[in-house]
């Protein structure tokens, strides 16, 4: 428990001071900016830094992010404080409002510490390996960078673990920052938890907050800012989406932290000053989210375009005069993680090409069901559910909005997700989001998660503008009217806390339980560790172990930086004989092809686990599995008694062989 505090510690750090070291020495100063860009701004210079480090031939790790780090950090310090001193001793805030300040961070405190509560309860520890499919990818990319000190885009990820040949674009913003974190406190499961935590789990509520006080700004109400951004946070920790969604359904972690970035990144897009400086630091926040996964391209144009058409709804001039500094960001993001993009545009295809995962449906049931934040995955006790509370809590805030005609921005860009997300699971409007879905590999669960960016705020919004106007009306009966609007958000927001939260909470802690501390599936197991202890030290440098990574081999690498054959579960098209000796490896004793590939990657071990997890298999390359889905490769079956075949080691239904190929 202790030691895992001190990795949280770690990873914090490692995940904010970057960026908020880059945003001081340019003279950023407003703390919604800080809390807004830190996260975005630090993936953004990690990537800056490894692609410094590769062109210029040295490694990438936490001493090279931080000496970058360190340098900002002398720079933007003594700015910042001066600043501080000055804003210190500026005018005093109203008593009401002083209550509100104070309230307002309190509430988004009590949020963090409820999902960070929620994650630490469904793993267990730091230490818990993740069991999700795209975990493999995870825990692989961020112990290459780790190992090799390779994290610029043109070097990520490399099929082949030992040359770093074969290269296929993975974008690893998150990865740059989870490597230092692994190498500076105890390994790669551990660095990438707790990153995750921190992110997923911390972030999350903070960044949501800082868009609910740009949205109270946006709606005359900057008084009550601080309480909308804290019950926007309260309301935040508790949805299904994007979160646990994202991780429990598929392992898609970028995607998952890239939705967790965005409300503070719009919150920083929307208040955007003339200065340069801020302009910098914006761009390479952006370039950040895009280094994470560059579907952020989409969430972050699609959802600014739409606050900025509700903007306009009331105050044309303002939107008017922001567009030029917009534009500016775009450029500066546009050259910053043009590296990134370059290499992302080999992908564009494949991306936009994926058939959708969900048949159309009723327009009446798609409405529902988003509206009503109704859950899905895999536990039946909860899917299908609705998260009544929160939905209830975000229409109010939505005909709030309406009624007071304030806040139309946030109204937008959730009303245009919600069309997006109805279009797309009817016949008629598919084809008219498409190019807008494509981005997220038209996945229904990628789309959905973006109504759960704007819900929160509009239920922030609605809180404290009903209890403004409650308050107003019962001005004759109660004097106070502002401490009596501030005590009513006040209640509202614990009382939801300690009943519909703590209950999504529960839920939730479920949710990811079932991918950690008690997994539905094991990928990685204690006969994994006894096999991988067992064969590390028998491989000799320059070979490789042939294995599937649907399994738990892909471990010898994380853990004790053995090279095995697959990094991806169904092979690579990149690489053909990857999935060819998937497919064929057992034909080994007469088929000279085999052999002939066998001995090119000096292959001396083979990992074969006979109860890997079963997964979809459609996208196989040259359809070599031959069904939909796939659990042990054919290829791996049957190895008992072939000659040039020695059993080494068992462990329940994890085995090890010697290959002997003679000569």
């Amino acid at each position: 428990m202790v030691r895992d505090l001190g990795v949280l510690a770690v990873a914090l750090l490692v995940v904010i001071v970057p960026g908020a070291a880059l945003a001081a020495a340019l003279g950023v100063r407003r703390p919604l900016w800080f809390v807004g860009m830190s996260v975005p701004a630090s993936a953004g210079l990690a990537t800056v830094t490894a692609v410094v480090c590769a062109v210029v031939g040295v490694s990438y790790g936490p001493v090279a992010l931080g000496v970058v780090t360190v340098v900002l950090l002398a720079v933007g310090v003594p700015r910042l404080v001066r600043a501080c001193r000055a804003r210190l001793a500026g005018p005093p805030t109203p008593p009401p409002w002083r209550v509100a300040r104070v309230a307002g961070p309190v509430l988004v405190s009590a949020a963090v510490v409820l999902s960070v509560f929620t994650w630490w309860s469904g793993m267990r520890g730091l230490a818990t390996v993740g069991q999700e499919h795209d975990m493999i990818t995870h825990h692989l990319a961020t112990a290459y960078i780790e190992r090799t000190g390779r994290g610029a885009p043109w070097q990520l990820m490399p099929t082949d673990l030992l040359d770093g040949s074969d290269v296929g674009f993975y974008p690893a913003g998150l990865h740059l920052l989870m490597a230092p974190v692994a190498a500076s406190t105890a390994g790669t499961v551990v660095g990438v938890n707790a990153v995750t935590v921190v992110v997923l789990g911390l972030v999350w509520p903070v960044s949501v907050a800082a868009l609910g006080h740009v949205a109270a700004v946006r709606a005359r109400l900057e008084r009550g800012a601080p309480l909308v951004a804290g019950v926007a946070a309260v309301v935040a920790v508790g949805l299904y989406r994007p979160v646990f969604s994202l991780v429990h359904e598929g392992g898609i972690l970028p995607n998952a932290v890239t939705l967790v970035l965005a409300p503070g990144l719009l919150a920083v897009l929307l208040t955007v000053p003339r200065r340069w400086e801020p302009v910098v630091v914006a761009g390479v926040a952006v370039a950040g989210v895009v280094a994470v996964h560059p579907s952020a391209v989409a969430t972050v144009g699609f959802s600014l375009l739409a606050w900025w058409v509700g903007d306009a709804i009331t105050d044309r001039r303002r939107a008017v005069r922001v567009l030029p500094r917009l534009v500016a960001v775009g450029a500066v993001a546009a050259v910053t993680s043009s590296p990134v993009l370059f290499q992302a545009m080999g992908s564009v295809a494949g991306t936009a090409g994926a058939g959708a995962d969900i048949g159309p449906r009723p327009f009446g049931s798609a409405l529902g069901d988003a509206l009503g934040m109704v859950y899905s995955g895999y536990i039946p006790g909860h899917r299908g559910d609705a998260q009544w509370a929160a939905a209830s809590a975000t229409l109010l805030g939505a005909v709030a909005v309406l009624v007071s005609r304030r806040g139309y921005g946030v109204l937008v860009a959730w009303t245009a997700w919600l069309v997006v997300e109805v279009a797309f699971l009817s016949t008629a409007g598919r084809p008219v989001v498409a190019p807008l879905t494509g981005f997220f590999y038209h996945a229904h669960l990628r789309v959905w998660s973006h109504l759960s960016l704007f819900a929160p705020v509009l239920a922030g919004l609605g809180v404290v503008l009903v209890a403004w106007a409650v308050a107003r009306r019962a001005a004759r009966v109660v004097r106070r009217v502002r401490w009596s609007a501030v005590g009513f958000v006040v209640v509202a927001a614990l009382a939801y806390l300690a009943r519909p939260g703590i209950g999504y909470a529960r839920v939730e802690a479920d949710y990811v339980a079932s991918r950690y501390a008690r997994p539905d599936f094991v990928r990685v197991g204690p006969d994994d560790e006894r096999a991988i202890a067992w064969l590390a030290d028998r491989v000799r440098p320059g070979e490789r172990v042939l294995n599937s990574a649907n399994d738990g081999s892909t471990f010898l690498y994380v853990e004790r930086g053995v090279p095995v054959v697959n990094v991806s579960s169904l092979g690579s098209a990149r690489a053909p004989h990857t999935y060819r000796l998937l497919r064929d490896f057992n034909t080994f004793p007469h088929d000279d092809q085999v052999r002939r590939m066998l001995r090119e990657l000096d292959v001396r071990w083979v990992y074969v686990d006979a109860n890997a997890p079963t997964i979809g298999s459609g996208s196989s390359p040259e359809n070599w599995v031959g069904h939909h889905l796939f659990s042990t490769a054919r290829g791996l079956r049957g190895l008992d008694g072939l000659p040039g075949l020695r059993l080494a080691f068992r462990s329940g239904d994890v085995s090890v062989y010697e290959l002997d190929l003679g000569t």
